[in-house]
């Protein structure tokens, strides 16, 4: 072989050779930069988790700043750990349409309505039903409890002969009316309000009231579409 074939060939494997070593130190490298990426992501990942437990233990402080008439900045602290403990008792006290079903779901009398100015003395029946009404007034809806803060609404038939809720006509504010339930809690109301509105009105059941009052429906004397509305709050 040539001495110059020979140089060549020496040559050619040593640039293999360096071009080896180029592609492992590359690989090297490489390695290197994706260990290092993966450990700055670790570390990213890790901070918002931290600055959620600051969070979490300085949640129940909320600070608002606000000015006065005079222009000083007042700090306002909302403790809204309190906030959501309201929250939670909201949710845990029974909806109109949850109280009124364990009323219905009673299946029996209710109590004792007792009206002094029209000499009505009668039993509530506990939901509305055609062969009950007959004999007495029904229970319906209510926002809070029988007896309790909240409006109940009691519904009879006007018979216009003086019997169930004919006489209701004529009652009047300042007039009194006594409900006694099945735990025999006996409370006072005073009628506040008297009005006639039609019979697919209920905006009057969704006032906020501060007292155990009760709502008595009946059709006016001279057809079924409206109703004599008489409402009465607990003393």
């Amino acid at each position: 072989m040539k001495k110059s074939t020979k140089i060549l060939i020496s040559i050619f494997s040593l640039i293999i050779i360096i071009l080896i070593i180029a592609i492992i130190l590359l690989v090297i490298l490489k390695k290197e930069d994706n260990k290092k990426v993966k450990e700055e992501n670790n570390i990213a990942l890790e901070q918002p988790q931290e600055k959620t437990q600051d969070q979490e233990q300085n949640s129940n402080i909320e600070i608002e700043n606000n000015t006065n008439n005079s222009g000083d900045t007042v700090i306002i602290e909302y403790d809204t750990n309190k906030e959501n403990n309201n929250s939670e008792e909201r949710k845990q006290k029974p909806d109109a349409a949850e109280l009124t079903q364990e009323v219905y779901d009673m299946n029996t009398e209710i109590g004792i309505l007792s009206i002094p100015k029209t000499g009505v003395n009668t039993k509530i029946f506990c939901r509305v039903e055609a062969d009950k009404m007959e004999e007495m007034p029904c229970f319906l809806y209510t926002t809070g409890g029988l007896n309790k803060k909240g409006i109940t609404l009691i519904v009879g038939h006007n018979r216009v002969n003086g019997t169930l809720f004919s006489d209701n006509k004529n009652l009047e504010k300042g007039d009194i009316f006594y409900f006694t339930d099945n735990n025999e809690n006996n409370l006072k109301y005073t009628i506040y309000s008297k009005f006639i509105t039609k019979s697919t009105d209920t905006s009057f059941l969704n006032k906020d009231v501060n007292s155990p009052t009760i709502a008595l429906s009946c059709c006016t004397d001279n057809d079924d579409e409206n109703r004599i509305i008489i409402l009465g709050k607990a003393e």
